[in-house]
């Protein structure tokens, strides 16, 4: 990795003479921010003053929770200084340097400032150094040699933390480090925390080295170290992110090949000698940034008056300040244009109209022959014949003229006076006026030629040869034309040109009020902009206290040795020892036992209870009355013999489901790294004859079902329905959408997944596109390739995996589902299923991160729906347990874990903590001792009892209820056949009867009085759920907007902002719908129970005849589910950035509050009206539910009775109560074995 260039002088003088140049410069930049009202910067500048002073070079240790920061920080040390542990710690900003021992604390008053300081006994440091709200930071001294006399380390609180104060903590430190040194641990490398974090220290200009902790982890048969660690210089170029170095460290496993401790003790002691040099730079690049804090609250000091400028200024609808550059541009062009359209749009009429008058052929062939008849009239000397008489003669001419008349005139109809009027027409149209009024205004005009206007255009002399002719006919047509002309353009200003005036004045004043509101605004811009040369004028005059040429020449900053190819030779064995460090977990005797003896399980153990009813129905088939009794003991054995005990394992990513599965059933079978966008269902099976051992059926999705998915990432991205409603329903237009519109920038981090999928998707579709909605057969590297390799494994739906293991043959089917962080949220009903339906649910979370956000989220819907199991279904997991560093440790982790289980309602839980890693080396080897230390064994055995027993009590108990059911309903009939006949009779008119009431009125009379007592319980819920998320509101918001989220690092804060809102909407949606479903299973309880009571209330009065109702199976109720926000609310990009202006006043002012207060209002007002939408399609799905539930459980019982009434009389012969005798001391002998057997496996 390239050594960071920083700027320097070597020479040591130098330094010691800018470092004094500095000092005093600090305290002027002190006092100046002081006299600019600004104290907090003042106090920063006088904290680079006072530890110029002390001329102590300053190492900062950041990183997110948990990663070892304080651990390593103890290392550095020497000894446990500091509180260490997976659970976060860090709290408040601890400094240490060499000395004698002591600690110093500065304590935090009510209103969150720096009060009294105190100094205390080392011994209570631990203490003291988790208090974040009364402890502002903490000083110590004690001999760490490695430190020399002028180095302090820093210990910071978690970059991740949501706490504000936490932030701030972080920040004090980082102005006042001279490098710092970024821990993240080996699982959590590539997190978007880290990445933000370290290019956020870019603007520091703080020399960054990162370190990857527990390198233990680390199995080079899973991915190569050179592939890891080229990873991660990619993922940091990709960020241009360009740190000073990366090292890889293993704390727990000294000697590990692949750690560099000693690399990091050497750069501890190479930027020793660098310390003046190094402080200069530090203080000068901390100065530049706390200048520019500096700016950003004379920017706060002059917000009202900005937001007044800017207000008077506007913003675009999407909430972008408006341009008024464009504007004006815009205005003048319409300016422009207004002026030109006045000018144009008589020039258009005259245009229009030239062009009708030139093409109007007025005088064809045929009138100009009626014109020539006329001419040659006209001439002197024309007779009509060698006798006619003058009269004659005149009547001749009028006749031609008349004829030349006519025809003339039917010309200009076909040719002119239509066209011209329909000109006018449009002309007209284009203003507004249409209409009579308009056709009125044409009637008097274009008027038809008469034979005196034909006659007074014949010129004396003009012959009647043929250009005479022409030249008549021109002239006609000419003197007409021109007439329209001037009448049409006469029209136009008498008419029209007045119509239009109102129009053109409102356009006018329109233009000219616009163009006033812009040079306001201008104006505005104008202030605006003379604010910010003052803002940057009091910056510049701050910075110009800082000495002149401050800095030299480039220091190369010690870099570490990069690690060499290490054989996997010498990097099993250091997995191995990395697997057995931590301190052995204290292991009962019961755990060793069964990682001793580990005979073959009994899943459910319903085999006994599946035999006790086959005998019995076996035995009452021989009586026909009790045929359908027989019949219903067969079906219930047949399902506990059918039955596949189902184990649900859940948990984020990267908790370690996957090794876990292996672990538990001994072989590693499952791929160990699934990638979040890897939303499949993997289970393992039994082989079958089908499906040998080691074969995976994949099932890809269908085209339909990756076309959903592909369009509920891109929702959740950001893209509208509309965008991709244009896409239609062709995948590679969605795909070239998602890279066409979105920026991995602006992308919200719980969108990220999304992201990943759609790209992943898009590289894979050539080589996997054309597999959906196929099924198909794979093993080895390709079954990984489908459950593990991203770019194939966002097509697959699900993979049954087959493994011949004990678990396996036992009948398990170990269902390993997505992760709950996974881009499968729109498919959370399939989770829910199985915790609704599974035998047992696994829960597994990991040692080091327990209770991620996605953790608490699953955890609320699976506390919310514990207690409507029969039997305590639930494991808890902590994964990993061998990071503990002692027992202690690990107590501590587990009461934590238990203590946020009770958070979400989960009381005496099975919680196990377990090393995966070392139950799967144990199980493999042979080994009882790392089994039993592992965990593993002590978890199986209670899973045992719990599979065994509990489950197996739970078949017995059901067994035997319905056996003792079908005994009283045989020694009644053994009663019934002793009686006379004429007894039998009436009984049986009686039974009959009764079955015949149950059929026809039975279900209506209960469901009566059953549904309503349901739709209460159905408001109960929807009440009492609401409730819960309404208490949940603010951690939803938290994690939406999250600080790590809104940094100002030169992403576009209004569209994160946005993309903030629609995860907040997302979130709380989800969790809704969560609670929802829960509801919806307590419901299908409350009414398995309804039923239940009315067919025994029902049944009461054949008690006598040994009746009573078969408990009805749970009905499954489809409820229907909708988005709670798929219609709104919407909140506009203007009102968040209102409420948010900077990162600073939205996370250590009001801004958050507000906003969390109104989105709080917003979006409880839509869930109100979607919950009361939803009450009532329940209320309808549930009453109908209770009738057909009723129905099926009357009819039942109905046909039971109808089969005991109808072959009543049939046992009356001796041989037939000969027979029922017999049959009653079988049936004996039957519950007799039944106790027997169920004592002996209590």
């Amino acid at each position: 990795m390239t050594p960071l260039q920083v700027n320097s002088d070597p020479d040591a003088k130098t330094g010691r003479t800018e470092l004094i140049h500095l000092r005093e410069a600090f305290s002027q930049m002190s006092r100046f921010a002081l006299a600019s009202q600004d104290p907090e910067q003042s106090g920063k500048f006088s904290e680079l003053a006072a530890k110029l002073d002390k001329g102590c070079l300053t190492i900062a240790f950041c990183g997110h929770f948990s990663a070892g920061k304080s651990t390593l920080v103890n290392a550095i040390c020497g000894t446990n200084l500091l509180p260490s542990s997976p659970i976060p710690t860090s709290a408040n900003v601890v400094t240490i340097r060499n000395g004698e021992p002591s600690a110093r604390m500065t304590f935090r008053d009510a209103s969150g400032h720096q009060s009294q300081e105190r100094d205390i006994p080392i011994e209570e440091l631990h203490g003291f150094a988790v208090d974040g709200e009364g402890v502002a930071s903490i000083e110590v001294s004690y001999p760490i040699p490695l430190l020399g006399e002028r180095l302090a380390i820093v210990d910071t609180p978690g970059v991740d933390s949501t706490d504000s104060a936490h932030r701030a903590a972080t920040e004090s430190a980082l102005h006042l480090a001279d490098a710092v040194f970024y821990v993240t641990d080996y699982n959590h490398v590539l997190s978007d925390v880290n990445f933000r974090f370290l290019r956020s220290l870019a603007e520091w200009g703080k020399p960054t080295y990162v370190i990857v902790n527990q390198i233990d982890k680390h199995r080079e048969s899973e991915v190569s170290f050179e592939a890891f660690r080229d990873g991660i210089e990619h993922a940091l170029a990709a960020w241009k992110i360009h740190p000073a170095g990366l090292l890889f460290l293993s704390l727990r496993v000294p000697g590990h090949p692949l750690s560099q401790w000693e690399e990091l003790k050497s750069i501890l002691t190479r930027l020793q000698p660098l310390r003046e040099e190094l402080m200069v730079r530090s203080a000068e690049r901390s100065a530049r940034y706390l200048a520019d804090r500096f700016r950003e609250t004379l920017r706060t000091a002059h917000r009202e008056e900005r937001e007044r400028l800017q207000e008077r200024i506007g913003e675009t609808e999407e909430g972008t300040p408006v341009s008024l550059e464009e504007w004006r541009r815009r205005l003048t062009g319409e300016k422009e244009a207004f002026r030109a359209a006045q000018q144009g749009h008589k020039d258009v009429l005259r245009t229009e109209l030239d062009r009708l008058l030139a093409n109007a052929n007025l005088t064809p062939a045929e009138t100009r022959e009626k014109a020539a008849d006329v001419l040659e009239a006209m001439q002197p000397g024309f007779k009509v014949g060698w006798f006619a008489g003058a009269a004659k003669t005149e009547a001749e001419r009028e006749r031609r003229l008349e004829v030349l008349t006519d025809d003339f005139n039917r010309q200009l109809t076909a040719h002119l006076s239509g066209h011209v009027r329909e000109l006018l027409r449009r002309t007209a149209r284009e203003t507004g006026w249409e209409g009579d009024e308009v056709e009125s205004s044409l009637e008097g005009l274009f008027r038809t030629v008469t034979a005196e206007w034909l006659r007074a255009r014949v010129k004396p002399g003009i012959g009647a040869n043929g250009q005479a002719v022409l030249t008549y006919a021109a002239e006609i047509s000419a003197d007409l034309k021109g007439q329209y002309r001037k009448e049409a353009l006469q029209w136009y200003e008498e008419r029209l040109e007045p119509r239009r005036a109102p129009d053109r004045e409102r356009e006018e004043q329109r233009l000219e009020a616009e163009m006033a509101e812009l040079r306001e605004r201008e104006a505005a811009a104008a202030e605006l902009a003379e604010l910010d040369r003052a803002e940057q004028a009091e910056q510049e005059r701050l910075l110009a206290l800082l000495p002149e040429g401050i800095g030299g020449e480039a220091l190369a900053l010690p870099a570490p040795k990069e690690v060499d190819g290490v054989p996997q030779a010498q990097l099993e064995p250091a997995a191995d020892e990395a697997a057995h460090t931590a301190e052995p977990q204290h292991v009962h005797e019961e755990g060793r036992e069964a990682a001793l003896q580990e005979p073959e399980l009994t899943l459910g153990a319903t085999g006994p209870a599946a035999e006790w009813l086959e005998r019995a129905a076996g035995a009452l088939r021989e009586v026909p009355a009790l045929a359908k009794t027989a019949e219903g003991l067969a079906a219930k054995a047949a399902r506990f013999r059918e039955r596949r005990f189902t184990i649900a394992l859940f948990g984020a990513f990267s908790a370690g489901k996957s090794s876990f599965a292996n672990a538990f059933i001994g072989q590693p079978a499952l791929p160990v790294s699934p990638n979040p966008t890897t939303a499949t269902i993997n289970r393992v099976v039994a082989p079958t004859a089908e499906q040998p051992d080691g074969t995976a059926l994949i099932t890809m999705k269908t085209p339909e079902a990756m076309l959903g998915d592909l369009k509920h990432s891109l929702r959740r991205l950001g893209i509208s329905a509309s965008e991709i409603d244009k896409a239609g329903d062709s995948a590679q237009s969605l795909l070239a959408m998602a890279e066409r519109s979105i920026s991995e920038e602006e992308v919200h981090p719980r969108g990220k997944p999304h992201l990943a999928f759609l790209r992943a998707a898009a590289a894979g579709w050539s080589a996997y596109g054309n597999l959906l909605g196929t099924r198909f057969t794979a093993a080895g590297q390709d079954y990984r390739r489908y459950a593990a390799d991203e770019q194939a494994s966002c097509f697959v739906a699900e993979i049954d995996l087959a493994v011949d293991a004990p678990l396996t043959r036992a009948g398990a089917v170990l269902v390993d589902t997505p992760g709950a962080d996974s881009i499968n949220a729109r498919h959370t009903g399939v989770a829910f299923e199985y915790i609704k339906n599974a035998d047992a649910v696994l829960f597994v979370t990991y040692y080091n991160h327990a209770f991620t956000e996605a953790d608490r989220q699953f955890l609320n819907q699976l506390g919310s729906v514990k207690d409507v199991f029969e039997l305590d279904k639930m494991f808890f997991l902590i994964n990993a347990s061998d990071l503990a560093s002692s027992e202690s440790e690990l107590a501590a982790v587990k009461d934590h874990v238990a203590g946020q289980l009770l958070k979400h309602g989960i009381r005496h839980p099975r919680l196990f903590a377990v090393s995966s890693l070392n139950g799967l080396s144990a199980k493999r080897a042979g080994d009882s001792d790392l089994l039993a230390s592992s965990g593993v064994a002590a978890f199986e055995a209670s899973f045992r009892r719990f599979a065994e027993q509990e489950l197996g009590e739970i078949a017995g108990a059901s067994a035997r209820k319905e056996l003792e059911r079908a005994g009283r309903q045989l020694e009644s009939w053994l009663q019934a056949v002793t009686a006379d006949a004429a007894s039998r009779e009436a009984e049986a008119k009686r039974l009959l009867a009764q079955a015949k009431d149950w059929r026809e009125q039975g279900a209506e009379n209960a469901a009566a009085a059953a549904i309503q007592p349901l739709l209460q319980e159905i408001s109960e819920q929807m009440y009492h759920l609401r409730q819960r998320v309404y208490y949940r509101f603010s951690e939803h918001f938290q994690m939406a907007f999250h600080p790590s989220v809104l940094q100002d690092d030169g992403r576009d804060l209004k569209k994160l902002l946005t993309a903030c809102w629609e995860d907040l909407k997302r979130s709380l949606g989800e969790d809704l719908q969560q609670e929802l479903r829960s509801a919806g299973l307590r419901i299908e309880v409350a009414l398995q129970k309804s039923v239940d009571d009315r067919m025994a209330a029902a049944a009461a009065s054949l008690s006598s005849e040994g009746f009573s109702a078969e408990p009805a199976s749970r009905p499954e109720l489809d409820f229907p589910l909708s988005d709670p926000f798929a219609d709104g609310p919407i909140m506009e990009s203007k009102q968040l950035w209102q409420a948010f202006k900077s990162p600073k006043q939205f996370f250590e002012n009001d801004g958050r509050t507000a906003l969390r207060d109104t989105s709080s209002e917003l979006l409880f007002r839509s869930a109100d009206v979607w919950l009361a939408r939803s009450k009532e399609q329940w209320d309808t799905v549930a009453s109908q539910g209770c009738r057909s539930s009723l129905r099926e459980a009357f009819a039942g019982l109905a046909a039971e009775l109808e089969a005991y009434a109808t072959h009543l009389g049939a046992a009356s012969q001796p041989e037939g109560r000969e027979r029922l005798e017999g049959l009653r001391g079988f049936w004996r002998e039957l519950m007799e074995s039944a106790n027997e057997q169920e004592a002996a496996a209590r």
